[in-house]
Formats: C-alpha cells, sequence, structure tokens
C-alpha cells in the first residue's frame, strides 16, 4: 500500500511540474536575444539580479556600442577560430543593422554604431519576448536525469529539455557577475579556461611611474602587442595607462611586454633647430615629464648627442613590461571560459545533449569597439536558428 502511494506521489508531482523547452540562465545581451528570436513560447528565463540587462545598460558610455564595420575574426581571441568565423557570417554587420534598424542609432569613427541609449537597444531586443523571467534566482546546482536538467536556485526548482547558459563572465562585480558557467562546466567535466580581466587598463613598473605625473594627458599612438598593433588613442592616469589603443591590446597581452609608438609614426628631425618640447612631436607635459625621467635638457634637436637621440628615438618604440593590469571590477569584459573546442556548431556541447553556452560565458573576447556585444547577439541568432529549426 505504502508503494502504491509512493508511486502516485510521484506520478501526479510530474504531472504538476513544468517542464520547460528552453531555459536560459541570465538575462543579459545574449539571453535576450536568444528569447527574441526563438519561437517557441514555452522558454524562461532565470536572473540572478533584481532588474534585467544591467551590463548593456551601461555599455558603451549608456549608448550601447552594438556592431562595427570590421566584424570579422582577426579582431578576437578564441581557440577556434573557423568556429567563430561561421558565427560572425550567420549574423554580420548589415543584419545587425537591419535587426535594430527600428531605433535611432549613429555611426562614429568611421566603423562604430552607438544607439542614442542602450535603453532603446533593451526595448528593440525584448519588445517581442514571449519567455517567462524569474528575477533573483541564484542558480545553485545543475543536474540531468532521463534527458531532463534540473536547475535548484535559491528560490525555487526548475526543469528543462535544454539548458542554455548565457551568465556572463566576472567583469564589473558592481552588477551582480557570476561563474556560473564555469562551476558547471567543472561539473560536467567540459573543458575551459579560467576567467581573466581583459579590455582593462594597465598598471606600471617603477621605471614608467613617470608616466602618472601625466593624468588627464590623452594622444593618439600606435600599441603593439604581440603580433597585434592597435592604432587609438591612449589616456595617462594617476595609477596606470588606459584609453581604447590600451584595453584592446590587454585582450591580447599575458605577461612579457609591449611596445608604444608615442609619437604615432611621426618622425623626429635631428636636423631641426626647433627644441623639444617646441617641436610638436608630444604635448608639452609629456615632453618634459620624459626628458626629466631620462635626466635630458631640453634644447634645440640638432643639438643632441648620438646617445642622448637614441633615448629620444625611444618614444617611436618605447618597450616594457606592464606590472598588470586594474583587474576584474575595472575591466570591460574577461577573457577565457568555455572553449569553442568543446561544443557543436549550435553551442551545444559535444558531450551532454541539451546543454548550451553562449556569449561572454565562451572563450570568446573582442577587441574594444561593439565586438563583444555584437558576439553576445551573435552565438544567441545561431542558436536560436537551431532550436526554431527543431521546435517549428
Amino acid at each position: 500500500m505504502l508503494k502504491l502511494f509512493s508511486y502516485f506521489t510521484s506520478f501526479f508531482k510530474d504531472i504538476i511540474i513544468k517542464v520547460f523547452d528552453i531555459l536560459v540562465i541570465g538575462a543579459g545581451a545574449s539571453g535576450l536575444f536568444l528569447a527574441n528570436q526563438v519561437k517557441n513560447t514555452n522558454i524562461a528565463i532565470l536572473e540572478q539580479n533584481e532588474s534585467i540587462a544591467k551590463k548593456l545598460l551601461i555599455s558603451g558610455g549608456n549608448k550601447c556600442n552594438f556592431s562595427n564595420d570590421n566584424i570579422n575574426k582577426n579582431n578576437y581571441l578564441c581557440d577556434d577560430y573557423e568556429f567563430l568565423d561561421e558565427v560572425l557570417k550567420s549574423f554580420d554587420t548589415k543584419k545587425s543593422l537591419e535587426f535594430f534598424s527600428q531605433i535611432p542609432f549613429v555611426k562614429i569613427r568611421k566603423q562604430q554604431y552607438f544607439a542614442r541609449s542602450s535603453k532603446d537597444v533593451l526595448m528593440q531586443i525584448t519588445k517581442n519576448i514571449k519567455a517567462k523571467i524569474f528575477l533573483n534566482q541564484k542558480v545553485l546546482q545543475v543536474s540531468k536525469q532521463n534527458d531532463i536538467y534540473k536547475i535548484n536556485t535559491n528560490k525555487a526548482e526548475f526543469f528543462a529539455k535544454n539548458l542554455v547558459f548565457a551568465s556572463g563572465a566576472i567583469s564589473f562585480s558592481e552588477l551582480g557577475v557570476s561563474d556560473i558557467a564555469l562551476n558547471i562546466a567543472k561539473e560536467f567535466n567540459i573543458k575551459y579556461l579560467d576567467f581573466s580581466p581583459a579590455l582593462v587598463p594597465f598598471t606600471l613598473q617603477k621605471d614608467e611611474f613617470f608616466m602618472k605625473n601625466l593624468s588627464g594627458i590623452s594622444l593618439d599612438v600606435i600599441m603593439k602587442v604581440n603580433d597585434k598593433s592597435f592604432c587609438n588613442s591612449l589616456l595617462f592616469t594617476h595609477k596606470s595607462i588606459s584609453g581604447p589603443a590600451v584595453l584592446s591590446a590587454s585582450l591580447f597581452w599575458k605577461k612579457g611586454k609591449i611596445s608604444i609608438d608615442f609619437l604615432n609614426s611621426k618622425k623626429i628631425d635631428f636636423k631641426s633647430n626647433t627644441s623639444f618640447i617646441n617641436s610638436s612631436l608630444l604635448a608639452k607635459n609629456m615632453a618634459k615629464e620624459f626628458l626629466k625621467a631620462f635626466n635630458l635638457e631640453n634644447k634645440a634637436l640638432n643639438k643632441y648627442t648620438k646617445d642622448e637621440q637614441d633615448i629620444l628615438k625611444r618614444l617611436s618604440d618605447y618597450s616594457f613590461a606592464p606590472a598588470g593590469t586594474l583587474g576584474f571590477n575595472k575591466a570591460e569584459i574577461c577573457k577565457g571560459g568555455i572553449l569553442l573546442k568543446e561544443l557543436n556548431t549550435n553551442f551545444e556541447s559535444k558531450a551532454h545533449k541539451g546543454l548550451f553556452f553562449i556569449g561572454e560565458c565562451l572563450n570568446v573576447g573582442g577587441i574594444l569597439g561593439g565586438f563583444n556585444i555584437h558576439f553576445a547577439f551573435a552565438s544567441a541568432f545561431v542558436l536560436a536558428k537551431y532550436f526554431n529549426k527543431d521546435y517549428i
């Protein structure tokens, strides 16, 4: 009799429990875009914060740099460029502009696309979403039984046929970030690289402390790291060097030296009788600090000795090793994450059917300029195509 009672209790419990076709962890750029593109209505999103899209709303200075004319694999760091290339071709710049054509946006620096407001981007993504969104749901544990995933949060249990991690990474900790994707990957024996800060300012060694005296000064430079070169602005701060050139370079830096052309391809004319500070090669404050740091006098360029000229020539190829970075709290994204090589081309785990990863929790990082948000949308777009084919 007891066994019969237990059977019926289990039977009725299974009837009452709702099993979602698709359950998404994370209501950020990739998770929300996936819900926008998926036609299946039996979909839900779990978000650990009290509101959705916190990082999206502050991106691009609250104007969301959502795409770029130079979307291609060469502007990313990942472990499978062939995979990435196909994803970016599936959702290219043209498709991004078509999707956001109903909101005001502007093109700046001849290639970057910004919305009038990040709120407009969020409105465009969410206006057709039919997914149920559950807020304040922190995922604690995931298990699988009979092709159904069970998700335990701090508040409830959820069940799903397909489980999608769009949970981002751990930059901007004040936004309520999460490393749950890597925790689950570890539980399911899926390979990944630990997160590390990217698109982040560099801190300085003692020999470069003279740069701290230039806080607030910005100049156009050419920065090189490994085989990558970035022509953009550099900003000196009281603790570090920052600016677009530095942030993009940080994506490809591990340890070791970087090189900066402070003269931005300009050549020093050592036949000139113009003084170094008045030569317009550098901002005067920087010229003064550089001379002071290397114990040089300000004099006519044609008066410098050969050894002194060699020191000034360093401005075209100033090579040094940063002390480190300002860390996750100042990083715009993380590098590292779930390896693409662990996934099928629809972002499904090769080893676990029905388990998917998209967006920033993947081992894909782009340079500054809209590349990362574009990839978040692109990965969601590719997965949505798979779901739509499977369920419609």
